[in-house]
């Protein structure tokens, strides 16, 4: 069965991509696959979307996958035998031709004072001396760098063309496989995501990863131009005092919420179990925090990618949401407009009667959105004959989005699979040129 609360979102890489890995994860409760396009060929990803698809259809459910993207490349280049060894206190040359390999112009733009973060920080290395193409850094961790790994320093400025081409490639990629769910990296201002969306189309769906101190600044207009948010804490951490991240995610999840845009949390959530089969309560703690916060979602990055317990990963994760899921303080969200009214009834009744499910017939989500940041305790079943918008809500807390273009075939739907008896109907599917909007409470 579908997990129908906060959402679960499973990097695919080498511990999960076969087709019995991906079957196991998506009975455990995946809800959104995530194909991370720096770290594979496109030969590569056309393999496993290949196999996604085939296990949708044979076990008829509904997982999403999104590309995403590289962005303007912060990371380092490839290495000789994909793998160098790095020492605490030893000296490397930083540059095109270096023992760590980085791009010509991103080592113009690299600061020579001040640390300088490799592999989502696991790395620290000190600038020198600047030389000819390069620059000598001290070691200050032992650590093992691979190909393409993250670059980051405090207030980097890397200025490129946004999006990049590799990120055009990604989208092309995409849209000939059948994705148009995109995830944009270093987005610095709402325009990026506007020169993004000439060519994903309209009908995209834009995850915009909130990892530079502009975007923090900027959120509101950000989060606006997007469809998803998503706090991506590792590189945002390194681009500013880390201390920062844990009120910034806080504060993001709220005001995203206040906006009707699903918001996920990621990266490092239970990194442990890369290499152990349970994680540290402080793991499990954080992870809580973010879920009382309000977060629609939750991203494994290595722990599902290159992890040696992918699925277990996910069965902890699904765990400790549904442990903990109805613990949340109720929400309240002034009222606007008289969809806003509507949707404080349908909270009201089912926080104050025995009415568990709520069914919403709806073409864009945008009440359904509405309704899923008052994160209730009753399921949000959504049925819409739009596939862009069924893909939206896979994002979104509390709700199991129902492609269907009958909706008499969707109810039968919902009453064999999930078993619903009563339910709270609400209508918000436009009719000609006025919206139907209504509620009803009916027996299936």
């Amino acid at each position: 069965m579908e997990n129908k609360k906060v959402k679960i979102i499973a990097t695919i890489g080498p511990a999960s991509d076969s087709e019995a890995v991906l079957k196991k994860l998506m009975l455990s409760g995946v809800n959104v696959f995530r194909l991370n396009f720096s770290h594979a060929t496109p030969d590569y990803f056309a393999k496993v979307i290949k196999r996604i698809n085939k296990l949708k259809k044979k076990l008829r459910i509904n997982v999403v996958t999104f590309l995403d993207l590289p962005g303007p490349k912060i990371r380092t280049g490839i290495l000789p035998n994909g793998k160098f060894e790095i020492k605490e206190g030893e000296r490397y040359i930083l540059g095109p031709n270096g023992d760590i390999p980085v791009s010509k112009s991103l080592l113009k733009a690299l600061p020579s004072k001040g640390k300088i973060s490799l592999s989502d920080g696991k790395i620290q290395i000190e600038p020198l001396q600047r030389i000819k193409n390069g620059i000598v850094v001290e070691a200050l961790d032992d650590g093992t760098l691979l190909n393409n790994q993250s670059i980051n320093a405090a207030n980097l400025i890397y200025e490129k063309k946004y999006p990049t081409n590799n990120d055009i490639a990604g989208i092309r990629f995409g849209l000939r496989h059948g994705i148009n769910v995109f995830a944009l990296s270093f987005v610095s201002r709402k325009e990026d995501i506007q020169k993004a969306r000439r060519f994903t189309g309209k009908n995209s769906i834009i995850i915009t990863k909130v990892e530079r101190d502009s975007a923090v600044k900027d959120f509101s207009e950000i989060a606006n131009e997007s469809d998803v948010i998503m706090i991506a804490r590792g590189d945002l951490g390194l681009n500013i005092d880390m201390v920062k991240v844990p009120f910034i995610q806080r504060k993001l999840i709220k005001e995203a919420n206040k906006l009707c845009k699903p918001i996920i949390t990621a990266t490092q959530v239970l990194e442990s179990m890369i290499r152990n089969p349970i994680p540290t309560r402080a793991e499990l703690d954080d992870t809580f925090t973010a879920i009382m916060e309000g977060t629609d979602a939750i991203m494994l990055s290595e722990e599902t990618a290159i992890g040696s317990f992918p699925v277990k990963s996910v069965q902890t994760l699904r765990k400790l949401i549904d442990f903990n899921y109805k613990k949340l303080n109720p929400t309240r969200y002034p009222i606007k407009v008289e969809e806003d009214a509507l949707i404080d009834d349908v909270v009201d009744l089912a926080r104050n009667t025995r009415i568990k499910s709520i069914i919403m017939k709806t073409s864009n989500g945008k009440n359904v959105l509405k309704l899923s940041r008052y994160h209730i305790d009753a399921d949000i079943f959504a049925i819409t004959n739009d596939t862009n918008t069924a893909n939206l809500l896979s994002f979104s807390r509390g709700v199991i989005p129902i492609h269907s273009n009958r909706t008499s075939s969707a109810f039968k739907a919902v009453n064999k699979n999930y078993n619903v008896s009563r339910a709270i109907m609400v209508y918000d599917v436009p009719r000609g040129k006025k919206a139907e909007t209504g509620l009803n409470i009916i027996n299936l």
